[in-house]
């Protein structure tokens, strides 16, 4: 019984040391700002993670420009493909309709010459050829189974000649069928290739959109500045244009006005010459050249008016199709002409003027055809802008890194206007940014270079 109370007693001590335990520990301030700057920390990592910067996004779009000019090559290549196959379908048929033909001609051919040689052997057994002559009734008989037999050699000479062509003619056709099957195989493991590439390259491009889902809020900002960025250089290009124009009009209505007055002094001095006292005489020494009031001013060099200028807008207009390309080494389009889909936005569209050529670092730009430079400027996100001018013509060659000419330059085709800079998206490549205007209309690049 004492027992039993001493065990209650122990209970009962023990139970508020177990309920004490079983609470948990009160924290202290340092271990809670400990914990929040853990949290802060990875939270920070975690939108680092999700927020890419700036050049990591151009980097992923420049992939995309790459993967789709990988398509567009590979979509080429594969229509081409496709054309040469029908191509040869469409020969390898005719070649079999023909070979039919000629096996059916060669079949006719042997059946008369076998026909034939065996009639002349069932003749021969009866009657040799001398006896055959020589049992005509009369001359004139004799001489008819003479020429007969004459024409029947030759006949037969005729028909073998004839036979073998035709033997000929078929090999060359079967080998050329033959020859046309293995290409067809070549061309079939070529056409397979092209459509894995070009879904691998579909594929690659759908992967890195979609690694850019989440940033639509930089690709926004960077689409707006892209934008506002062309407008700006087009702005530039205008401007300047207008001011060509109020030039060579000011320079034509200045010329208009010597010209009057010029014609107005001859005809002052040819009245006053007229009315003269005929035995009235100048002396020589008082002659005097006739002057101008008009100050003399040194005219720009560029005369839009001039007949070399004029030649070289025909000129320009009649290379269309062949101008050599702009640039000193291979390229591949980037950003073609005109207005295109955004490569990330749906339901956006950019507006290209010119064409975005990819080259090799260090690649130069080169006048596409003679003309002179009409100016030389600087614009943000297109470096160094070159305009040179073939008559009514302008091609713009800008993103030149340095440039090797100056405003005024005359200018032959291949001459180099300067050294291509990096492209934003690949800083390991080059890339020019190439317009050909009629003043201020633009043109589509690809249809004017040779290609």
């Amino acid at each position: 019984m004492m027992n039993r109370l001493l065990k209650i007693l122990l209970i009962i001590l023990l139970l508020p040391l177990a309920a004490e335990g079983a609470r948990p520990k009160k924290r202290s301030s340092s271990d809670a700002q400990s914990q929040r700057r853990k949290t802060e920390q990875q939270m920070k990592q975690t939108s680092k993670k999700l927020t890419m910067t700036e050049a990591e996004i151009k980097q992923r779009l420049g992939k995309i420009n790459t993967l789709q000019q990988q398509i567009s090559r590979s979509e080429s290549n594969a229509t081409a493909l496709k054309r040469r196959l029908d191509s040869i379908a469409v020969r390898s048929a005719k070649v079999q309709d023909s070979i039919k033909e000629n096996e059916a001609e060669l079949a006719r051919l042997r059946q008369l010459y076998t026909s034939a040689v065996r009639s002349s052997r069932r003749n021969r057994r009866e009657m040799n050829t001398l006896t055959f002559i020589f049992s005509a009734d009369n001359f004139r008989q004799a001489y008819r189974r003479m020429r007969y037999l004459e024409q029947y050699s030759t006949w037969r000479q005729r028909k073998t000649e004839q036979i073998g062509e035709v033997v000929a003619n078929l090999e060359t056709q079967k080998a050329e069928l033959a020859e046309m099957a293995r290409h067809t195989a070549s061309l079939r493991s070529q056409e397979i290739a092209e459509q894995r590439l070009l879904k691998s390259s579909r594929d690659s491009v759908n992967t890195v959109v979609k690694s850019l889902q989440g940033q639509k809020k930089k690709l926004n900002s960077m689409l707006k500045e892209q934008q506002q960025t062309i407008r700006k250089l087009d702005d530039e290009i205008s401007r300047l244009i207008a001011e060509e124009a109020e030039e060579q009009r000011r320079r034509e209505a200045a010329e208009a006005k010597r010209k009057a007055e010029e014609a107005a002094r001859k005809a002052a001095e040819a009245d006053k010459a007229k009315n003269k006292p005929a035995d009235a005489k100048t002396p020589a020494n008082n002659k005097k050249k006739p002057t101008s009031d008009k100050p003399q001013t040194k005219q720009p060099e560029f005369k839009p008016t001039d007949q070399s200028i004029s030649d070289a807008t025909g000129e320009f207009a009649s290379r269309k199709g062949k101008l050599p390309s702009p640039l000193s080494h291979t390229y591949v389009i980037a950003r073609p002409f005109g207005v295109q889909p955004h490569k990330t936005h749906t339901h956006v569209e950019v507006n290209n003027p010119g064409l975005d050529l990819e080259t090799a670092l260090g690649a130069t730009a080169r006048a596409v055809h003679p003309g002179f430079v009409s100016a030389v400027f600087v614009q943000d996100g297109f470096g160094h802008v070159i305009l040179v001018r073939h008559g009514s013509y302008l091609t713009v060659y800008a993103n030149v890194k340095t440039i090797n000419v100056k405003k005024g330059d005359k200018l032959k085709a291949g001459d180099v206007i300067g050294t291509v800079a990096p492209s934003e998206f690949n800083p390991s490549r080059g890339m020019l940014h190439f317009e050909i205007r009629r003043e201020r209309d633009k043109f589509d690049p690809q249809q004017w270079l040779k290609r």
